[in-house]
């Protein structure tokens, strides 16, 4: 350890410009979001302390939410669900209240429409197949970019629950 009463000039220079450049990797740790008009945008993993949900929580959930091109994003959720079960849904959208599939690996049951409200929030209805609305969501990203609380309302209830709101948080990877 350097002993600053002993320490050269050359060595306390060198010292304080180390800690300096701790101190600036520290604070650029933090990951960018890769589009600024879409501050979901991004790799998502949930923090299930911070989580609260109507049913069993999965075990361990990523969302990797990207700029697909073509005006499309898409989504690719993955994890191992309540039950220790791998589990993987992707699905596509645009922000223009349109109808999508709720999963586009197989035959979705539900359909999604998109609102990107700003740039830190999106809002998205999920849609029965006889068009009555089962869910309505949004997510919203802290204003450092690093954490995104989504809530689910689910219509009508959920397992026997009148009025329940699932609130997952997830910090940005």
């Amino acid at each position: 350890m350097l002993n600053s009463s002993r320490a050269t000039p050359v060595q306390a220079h060198g010292l304080a410009i180390a800690i300096a450049c701790l101190a600036v990797a520290g604070t650029s740790a933090a990951a960018q979001p890769p589009n600024p008009q879409d501050l979901t945008q991004g790799k998502w993993e949930l923090q299930l302390d911070k989580s609260h949900f109507c049913t069993a929580p999965p075990q361990k959930s990523t969302r990797e939410i990207v700029d697909s091109g073509w005006g499309l994003i898409s989504t690719y959720w993955t994890g191992i669900d309540a039950k220790g079960k791998p589990m993987e849904v992707r699905y596509v959208w645009r922000y223009d209240g349109q109808k999508y599939p709720a999963d586009i690996g197989k035959p979705a049951n539900e359909a999604i429409t998109w609102k990107l409200v700003n740039p830190s929030k999106v809002e998205f209805t999920h849609w029965s197949k006889d068009n009555k609305i089962t869910q309505e969501l949004s997510r919203t990203v802290s204003s450092d970019a690093q954490t995104m609380t989504q809530t689910t309302k689910f219509v009508g209830g959920r397992n026997g629950k009148s009025e329940c709101v699932d609130t997952q948080v997830f910090a940005r990877q």
